[in-house]
């Protein structure tokens, strides 16, 4: 269509001129207005125009009639490199790589979750605590267990499993099967004589300040006395019995017999956990036995020391007139 009326513009432009060139060949245009003697208006000559235009006019014939599309060298957008088939294979291709490339995120994204979830729901929390307790009995001596103790700690999971958190391991006495006389016990009772001497002779120097506090006169150590209260002391000790009555339901002073001591009117004070002679005295002085240490009768002193198995120090103390 716009080549169209392109054409006959142009057809329009040749009538304008070829009647130009009739005008610049005989002087002047052709005549189509009537010249008359008024100024006022001028009368139009339709017959001559006509031949005119028809004299000059460009034949139909000549004119070409152009397609309705531009050729492919005038559109104004470049057609698509290759062919219709080509396209198609590229189409095809990238539907099938955005296809892939959708299938693999869609992969990805499914792993992370599984991951996550297997995360999550794998998580161990801590829900109890326990302790695995092993003992191991052995024979000590005097009828005494020596029991050695492994204790085993754990944190328990959720899921079941347990880790060891700690290990401890210790040694404990049981003193429950205890069985010895004093024949059993006089060996290390003499050993024990030497081993806590320094100990002993303290004790009855605390003894004797507290007479002589009260104007009353110093006691003798005595040999025999302390022999018996070293037996006494070791029984408490391996017994773990502390008091006036042995481990046999005897009375104390049995001890002097069983040792063939005659002893005049024997007195016995005991305790247990003081390190050195003057606190056990001080201990053994409390209540009535302040009376007993400090009775005018008592003429000697016997102090015996022993330790058990775990290094408690059991004391023994005789009095004697």
């Amino acid at each position: 269509m716009k080549n169209n009326a392109v054409k006959i513009i142009a057809a329009c432009c040749g009538a304008v001129i070829a009647l130009s060139s009739l005008a610049a060949c005989t002087g002047g245009a052709p005549s189509l207005v009537l010249k008359k003697e008024s100024t006022t208006k001028a009368e139009f000559d339709e017959e001559a125009f006509s031949r005119e235009f028809e004299r000059t006019s460009v034949p139909e014939s000549e004119i070409s009639t152009a397609p309705d599309t531009l050729p492919a060298s005038e559109s104004t957008a470049p057609a698509e490199e290759g062919t219709t088939e080509e396209n198609t294979e590229k189409e095809e291709e990238s539907t099938t790589a955005a296809e892939s490339l959708s299938e693999t995120a869609g992969e990805v994204i499914t792993s992370l979750t599984e991951a996550v979830s297997k995360v999550t729901t794998t998580k161990k929390t801590v829900v109890d605590t326990k302790i695995d307790k092993k003992e191991t009995k052995s024979d000590y001596k005097y009828g005494v267990k020596k029991i050695d103790v492994v204790s085993t700690y754990y944190d328990i999971y959720s899921d079941g499993s347990k880790v060891q958190t700690d290990k401890k391991t210790y040694t404990k006495y049981d003193y429950s099967g205890y069985k010895a006389g004093t024949g059993d016990l006089l060996t290390e009772a003499n050993s024990n004589k030497l081993k806590y001497a320094s100990q002993a002779s303290a004790a009855i120097a605390a003894v004797n300040a507290v007479r002589k506090a009260q104007g009353k006169d110093e006691l003798q150590a005595d040999s025999n006395l302390s022999t018996a209260a070293s037996v006494r002391a070791v029984e408490m000790a391996y017994s773990g019995k502390v008091g006036s009555t042995r481990p046999n339901k005897s009375g104390y002073s049995t001890v002097l017999t069983d040792l063939n001591y005659t002893v005049s009117k024997p007195m016995e004070l005991t305790c247990k956990g003081y390190s050195d002679g003057a606190s056990a005295v001080g201990a053994l002085k409390s209540g009535a036995g302040l009376d007993r240490m400090t009775a005018d009768n008592y003429k000697k002193i016997g102090v015996g020391v022993a330790a058990n198995p775990e290094g408690t120090l059991y004391w023994s103390v005789f009095f004697s007139e």
